[in-house]
């Protein structure tokens, strides 16, 4: 197994570089060219170059705030649309609840019992009894009447027993 605990120390100068004066470095430059002298013309273009190329930059930036205000506002449209359409399922919650409250009630009001107890004791009626009911039978048949005093006779249909 090696040993790792001795204090035996590394030369890191072998490594070290020469440090440079600044005097002995020497930038070999290339000698600059006499500025050319442009004529109207070429200043004329550079100009009209450089107005486009403004105008384009122009032109960009206005698309780009379009495009920003389009997405702003057609996200504060969805916002309000939101907000509106919850405001519209509250109601539809409340009337769904109101006509089950509203259901529950017709039904307990108009119950058999109730209808029966109502004709009872306020109408005064009372319920049939068998001997009561009368059946008749009409074997000439029928007989309409027309407003001017025409008879129409009904044929007998067959009995249904």
């Amino acid at each position: 197994m090696a040993d790792y605990n001795r204090s035996e120390a590394l030369d890191f100068g072998l490594y070290d570089m020469p440090a440079l004066k600044p005097e002995e470095h020497v930038y070999e430059t290339a000698p600059k060219p006499a500025p050319k002298r442009r004529t109207a013309e070429e200043i004329r273009k550079e100009s009209v170059a450089s107005a486009m190329h403004t105008l384009k930059i122009f032109a960009v930036a206005i698309t780009l705030m379009g495009l920003f205000v389009s997405i702003l506002f057609s996200r504060i449209s969805l916002a309000m649309l939101e907000k509106e359409a919850g405001k519209i399922e509250t109601q539809i919650s409340e009337a769904k609840s109101e006509n089950v409250r509203l259901q529950m009630a017709f039904n307990s009001s108009v119950s058999r019992e109730k209808v029966e107890e109502y004709a009872v004791n306020v109408l005064g009626m009372q319920k049939v009894e068998r001997y009561q009911i009368h059946y008749f039978e009409n074997r000439d048949g029928d007989e309409v009447v027309i407003a001017d005093g025409k008879t129409v006779e009904m044929p007998v249909e067959a009995d249904i027993n």
